[in-house]
């Protein structure tokens, strides 16, 4: 393959100035990397010239991916298990955390009268596939509500005095999808294992946005999606399970390789595109290219003004700035429970009057918005968006 031109951290200038580093549109400000993540140009050149290996001799190339020939997939599985902590051996590749969740809950032998521990700050796609499961095998779902605003304390407390002598298994966030909470899950993993509740822990947001030793934070299994805050493309995912939870661990599609248990029987699960998961150490290394420290740094910053920002102009944070490293959630003044076509006209008004892109839902009543600090944002994008804002009348607000 050809040589793959990565940046030099002294010479990307973080903000505005590295947003051409992607294929974003000049004419946007992009405030909801957190969703769908956007792919740098150079992992888009790596996964590309791995797919025209591919096309070349297809049969080689799936070879190379199948565990009895090589498995190149465990090359990669080192590669970023060294970025977190985790030996190869305990990571398992998998298309996104969903995807995880979904293997981890289908492996274990719920029976009536289970329960399932989640919280109402779970990503939906993950409390539907809860639900179903539950549905599957006469367990239920144990919904903590973690009202806002919150705080740390909080939200511990809440999850521990809910953690019964019924529950068999907990799934809980490490950082939040619709609220951008990073929950205090080693506190929680601690109490838990106190119980003897399996953890595991959707990760979905975390690796990129904060520093990961995924053993220690003591989680029976880990699920963190790479193409959001680590640049990997879409479709890339790493599960992780301990050395007690990995014999009980199996992919969704039972293939070729089953019988060698985890991680191996996820590595090949028939014809698809590996290429997604082969560039994700394309990735990382655009990502350490910028500067880890950096990078998390600049993005501080940019949650520090943004918060001032949009704190001047009504907006209320849902929980202490602590909480949320890269993103952050706030409620906008209302004056009425807000409904979810509130919150997709403040999306599309957004984006149609002004370019300017974020997430923004409903929790309990409140119109929540979020954004997202990211390498090619800058202080004046947030400044934009409070005064966008401030201009417009949306309709639950005062």
């Amino acid at each position: 393959m050809n040589a793959v031109l990565m940046p030099k951290s002294e010479e990307v200038t973080l903000g505005r100035a590295a947003l051409p580093l992607w294929m974003l549109r000049p004419d946007g400000t992009f405030l909801n990397h957190g969703s769908y993540g956007a792919v740098p140009r150079a992992v888009l050149q790596a996964q590309q010239q791995l797919r025209d290996s591919m096309e070349l001799h297809p049969d080689a190339f799936v070879h190379q991916v199948q565990p009895d020939e090589g498995g190149i997939l465990r090359k990669v599985a080192a590669r970023l298990g060294a970025f977190v902590g985790a030996g190869a051996d305990s990571l398992a590749m998998v298309e996104n955390a969903t995807s995880g969740v979904q293997a981890v809950l289908n492996s274990l032998p719920f029976q009536h009268g289970d329960q399932i521990l989640i919280t109402d700050h779970q990503y939906n796609a993950v409390r539907l596939a809860v639900e179903a499961r539950c549905r599957q095998t006469g367990a239920e779902a144990v919904v903590v509500r973690i009202p806002l605003p919150t705080d740390a304390d909080q939200i511990f407390e809440r999850i521990v005095a809910a953690a019964g002598p019924r529950v068999r298994f907990a799934l809980l966030d490490h950082i939040t999808s619709p609220t951008a909470l990073v929950f205090p899950i080693e506190r929680i993993a601690v109490e838990l294992r106190r119980r003897g509740i399996p953890l595991m822990v959707d990760g979905a947001h975390a690796i990129g946005q904060i520093p990961l030793d995924l053993p220690a934070i003591g989680a029976d299994w880990y699920v963190t999606n790479l193409h959001k805050w680590l640049y990997a493309p879409k479709g890339t995912a790493l599960l992780y399970a301990s050395g007690g939870a990995a014999p009980l661990t199996w992919p969704l599609v039972t293939s070729h390789y089953a019988g060698l248990g985890f991680p191996h029987s996820f590595d090949y699960v028939g014809t698809r595109d590996y290429t997604a998961w082969l560039a994700a150490p394309a990735a990382l290394e655009f990502f350490q290219a910028l500067g880890a420290e950096r990078l998390w740094a600049h993005e501080a910053q940019l949650v520090r003004h943004g918060s001032a920002a949009l704190e001047s102009i009504g907006a209320r944070p849902i929980a202490p700035i602590s909480m949320a490293p890269a993103m952050r959630a706030f409620v906008l003044p209302q004056t009425r429970p807000a409904l979810e076509r509130d919150a997709a006209e403040v999306i599309r008004r957004l984006w149609e009057e002004e370019r300017i892109q974020v997430r923004c839902t409903t929790q309990g009543g409140a119109l929540l918005l979020r954004f997202c600090a990211q390498a090619y944002v800058e202080a004046a994008d947030l400044t934009r968006l409070a005064e966008a804002l401030h201009r417009q009348s949306w309709p639950a607000r005062q």
